[in-house]
Order: structure tokens, then C-alpha cells, then sequence
């Protein structure tokens, strides 16, 4: 397929295969990329000694992903970022497509139901991340439809020859003589042809454009015939602040959430610059472990606010920490947790964590041990079949800190759960809970 091509984070392709696979010259590609970046607000990357935090890092002879998953679709060409822990198994891209929506899910509490995950693995076309997304958008927005079109009350203003509603005394009392056999005239009517409305059918409208599965094609000219009638005009990125939810509409914010994903990806909103949907992975991976351990054990999760690492400083700036959460008990720490989504080394078949993670989550330890009531540390890293498996236990290892008062645990996430079932790593939480229990 000459318009698709496909990396893994932290993977480089060669300016030789991007020209074969995209079918452009080195300099359009280039271009290519280098709009990717500039659009998402990043700064480009041109050589391997500046640092920056672009999506895609620029060489002489490469263009290398970063720590970015997601999708972007310049002039005709898709260019997506697959997660890397599966990198190196066996499964089909549908479904490392598949398991990445799914932490989504959990992270962001999209309300996207297994079912429909486990439809789309029955679509044998071209699996690419969007049109997972454009699927989920046209289903499930059929499915609320079905039970019932929303309608609401919206203020309409008009010139009529005849009273209805409210008059527009203001207005219509500057108006000039010819002008008067017309009445300004406010009133609410209630109708189909909302905002809401109107970004499903800019969302479908674009969607039927790009899409090349058959099935989406099918449910989206669906749709197309429904909002027959609905203004069709480009949204704006103030339109999505202008939506609100109550009850009577709560049930359309799934297809809401996923309309805004498909708009700002494919540079269909007017006034914000950003083009393509990407997601840092880092920050992913932690929301999801949230997520996680929110829904499966008693004990409250809670995201920390930043602490100064020193009580007091004379000359210079104090430093502010952060752990990514701590497990609380009676609004009493019992365990610090931090969410790693990195790679670990091993060294004579052991693994080695980086002495900077280990100093940090002692600090985090340290603090909320001030009450002298020592408290441990979690480090969680992710774990596929090729990826940081250490003989498939979810421990891997323990230590004692050097003032024998904190003890750290680290511990991995399954994410093939993710592929092979709902995505909860039963082995992860069980050892969690022991670890509470001590």
C-alpha cells in the first residue's frame, strides 16, 4: 500500500524504504515530516545531538519516531506509530491497534465496550488506527440514533412578516420605514439541527472522504442519509467548548469524544493548527496503571500534587517532585507507586534499573515517610511476551535502601492481557494487594 506507512516507537526507517513505501521524492517527504511536526506545536529535530520533542526525529538518513502513538493523514498519505512493546510479537496490527484503544479506554474512560473492539477483528482490510476510530464513531453513533435523534431548544433569531415568539424591540425600532413590515423576532425551537448534530455530520461528511473499508463506508452513508437536513458546515475548535451534556444527551458523548479525535486528526477543525491524533505513552501507561488499581482494588488511588524537596534553601530554587500516585488507607500512605514505560536493562541475566528512577521513587518513598511510618516503593514497568519478560513473574525483583527503613518492589504489567482479554492483569493486582497487606 503506497500510502500507509507504519513505525514503532523509537523505530527508524530509512529514507530509502520511506521513498519505496509513501512513493514521494526525499525532499517531499521530508516536508512531510517536518509539517507533522511544526503543526503539532513541536519544535523539528535535525540532528542527533539537540534534543527536542517532536513526534518524529529528523536525520540525514532516517526519520526515527519518538515516544508518541497515533496517526496522522497529509495529502493522501497515513503515517501511524504503533506501541513498542509489541514491536516484536506475533500478532497482527489489528490487534496491537486494538490493545493501545483499549488502554485509552481505561485511561480516559472513552466507555468504548468490548464487543465493539471484538468486532473489528473480524474487518480483514488494511488495519490502520483511524479507521478502528471512524468504525467506533459510525457504530456507535447508529446505535444511540436508533433509540432515538437528539433534539433540543436553540434561540433563533429572524426577520418574519408576521409576530411569533418574543420582539426584538430594539432592533426593531432603529429599522427604517421600508424596513418595518418585517418583525425581529426571537424564539426557541426545537429541533434536530443542533450543534451537537452538526459535528456528527462534519465528523461523517469527512469520515466518508477518507475511509476505505467497506463496512465503515456502509455505516457511515447511513448516517449520511440521516442528517439529511442538518446544516452541513465546517466546525470550529470553539464549537466542541459550546457543547454541553445533561442526561437527555450523556448517552452521545462516546461518539462525541471519538468525533473530536477524527476532526483534530485529520486537520478538520478550524482555527486549531494541531494535525494528526498522537498520545504520549508515557503519560498513557501511568493513567492507565490508575485506572487499573482504581477499578480493582478497595483501597484509594490518589494522584499526587507536587512537593519541595527541600524544607530550606538559601541561593537557589527549590526543586518540586511528583510521584505518579500513592495507594492511601484511612487518608494514610501505605505504598508509593511510579509508573515507568521504558525498557529495562539486564546485566548477567538480572534486570538493572537506572540509578536516576531509583533515587527518585527513594525521594518519593522518603517523603511520605515523615509521619515514621516507613513506606514502601512500587516501580511498574510494562512487560509483552519480548518485552522486559523476566522468566514471566509479575515481581521481578526487591531491595532493601541503603537505611534499611524502605524496601522497593518492582513489579510489571501484562499488556498482552490487553490482546488476549479485558485488559486487567489479575497476577499484577494480586501482588499489589500483598504488598498492601504488609
Amino acid at each position: 500500500m503506497s500510502n500507509l506507512i507504519t513505525f514503532y516507537e523509537h523505530q527508524s526507517i530509512s529514507f530509502e524504504k520511506l521513498k519505496e513505501e509513501l512513493n514521494l521524492s526525499k525532499n517531499k517527504f521530508i516536508g512531510l515530516f517536518k509539517t507533522i511536526n511544526k503543526r503539532n506545536n513541536l519544535t523539528v529535530g535535525d540532528s542527533e545531538d539537540k534534543e527536542d520533542d517532536s513526534i518524529f526525529k529528523i536525520y540525514y538518513d532516517k526519520i526515527k519516531a519518538k515516544h508518541y502513538v497515533g496517526f496522522v493523514a497529509v495529502d493522501n498519505k497515513v503515517i501511524q506509530v504503533l506501541p513498542k512493546v509489541f514491536e516484536e510479537s506475533d500478532y497482527e496490527d489489528r490487534d496491537k491497534i486494538i490493545a493501545f484503544i483499549k488502554m485509552m479506554n481505561f485511561a480516559d474512560n472513552l466507555n468504548i465496550k468490548e464487543q465493539e473492539l471484538a468486532k473489528v477483528k473480524d474487518v480483514a482490510q488494511t488495519p490502520t488506527i483511524y479507521e478502528v476510530f471512524i468504525y467506533l464513531f459510525a457504530s456507535s453513533l447508529l446505535n444511540e440514533i436508533e433509540r432515538g435523534f437528539y433534539r433540543e431548544y436553540i434561540k433563533v433569531r429572524e426577520e418574519k412578516k408576521f409576530l411569533k415568539g418574543k420582539l426584538l424591540v430594539d432592533k426593531q425600532i432603529r429599522k427604517l420605514p421600508h424596513q418595518r413590515y418585517k418583525f425581529s423576532i426571537e424564539y426557541h425551537e426545537f429541533t434536530e439541527n443542533n450543534l451537537l448534530n452538526q459535528i456528527f455530520y462534519y465528523t461523517t461528511y469527512i469520515s466518508i472522504k477518507k475511509t476505505k473499508w467497506q463496512i465503515n463506508k456502509k455505516l457511515l452513508s447511513e448516517l449520511m442519509l440521516i442528517f439529511d437536513g442538518i446544516n452541513l458546515r465546517k466546525i470550529n475548535i470553539h464549537d466542541f467548548k459550546r457543547v454541553h451534556f445533561t442526561r437527555l444527551n450523556e448517552r452521545f458523548k462516546k461518539p462525541f469524544n471519538l468525533a473530536k479525535i477524527i476532526l483534530s486528526a485529520f486537520g478538520e477543525v478550524e482555527g486549531e493548527d494541531a494535525i494528526g491524533f498522537f498520545v504520549d505513552m508515557n503519560d498513557l501507561f501511568e493513567k492507565f496503571i490508575c485506572s487499573i488499581l482504581s477499578k480493582s482494588l478497595e483501597f484509594e488511588i490518589k494522584y499526587q500534587s507536587k512537593f519541595n524537596l527541600f524544607s530550606h534553601v538559601e541561593g537557589i530554587k527549590n526543586v518540586e517532585q511528583r510521584p505518579d500516585y500513592v495507594i492511601y488507607k484511612n487518608n494514610k500512605p501505605l505504598l508509593v507507586l511510579d509508573a515507568k514505560y521504558v525498557k529495562i536493562n539486564e546485566e548477567n541475566g538480572k534486570p538493572t534499573i537506572s540509578p536516576d528512577i531509583l533515587r527518585q521513587v527513594y525521594t518519593y518513598a522518603k517523603y511520605y515517610s515523615k509521619d515514621n511510618r516507613n513506606i514502601n516503593a512500587v516501580l511498574i514497568f510494562p512487560k509483552s511476551k519480548n518485552y522486559n519478560n523476566f522468566d514471566s513473574k509479575t515481581k521481578i525483583g526487591e531491595a532493601t535502601f541503603f537505611d534499611n527503613e524502605i524496601k522497593l518492589y518492582v513489579l510489571t504489567y501484562n499488556l498482552e492481557k490487553l490482546i488476549e482479554g479485558d485488559g486487567v492483569d489479575e497476577e499484577f493486582i494480586k501482588c499489589v494487594e500483598e504488598l498492601i497487606e504488609q
